[in-house]
């Protein structure tokens, strides 16, 4: 049997293992708005640049991606907007990873009336696969 695939999105590959598509890794370079830590959810302040996310309130909810590195405020910093990001410090379980206070990843749902927003899904221990779901108002 002969199988045949199209990609039409130049920024996506065929991932066997994980049964799909799979979006290759985007980096975009923002400048800093504050001192940031690698490996957290930003958004981007009103002057563009980059900010922790929170789960505080809708506009701060809107994940831009994760921080590649840290920076000081006024600095380049890279932050993955799509693709799998991975670290030997983190101890997922297969499973969905959402915003936390500050921009930090968690597996744990925010509850007490902060937006949960779903920044992606965890492929297994160290693994991280960006995929930012449309934010939900808890009550």
């Amino acid at each position: 049997m002969n199988v045949r695939v199209t990609i039409e999105q130049p920024n996506v590959r065929v991932g066997v293992a994980t049964g799909g598509l799979v979006p290759l890794n985007v980096d975009v370079s923002l400048v800093a708005g504050v001192n940031l830590s690698a490996l957290r959810a930003v958004t981007t302040d009103s002057n563009g640049r980059a900010v922790y996310a929170s789960p505080a309130t809708l506009s701060d909810a809107v994940v831009v991606g994760i921080t590649s590195t840290a920076a000081n405020a006024l600095d380049a910093v890279s932050v993955r907007t799509a693709g799998i990001v991975e670290d030997g410090s983190w101890s997922w379980t297969k499973g969905p990873v959402f915003l936390g206070t500050n921009g930090t990843l968690t597996q744990t749902a925010p509850t007490g009336g902060l937006i949960i927003c779903q920044v992606g899904r965890a492929l297994g221990p160290t693994k991280l696969q960006i995929d930012v779901e449309p934010t939900i108002t808890t009550v």
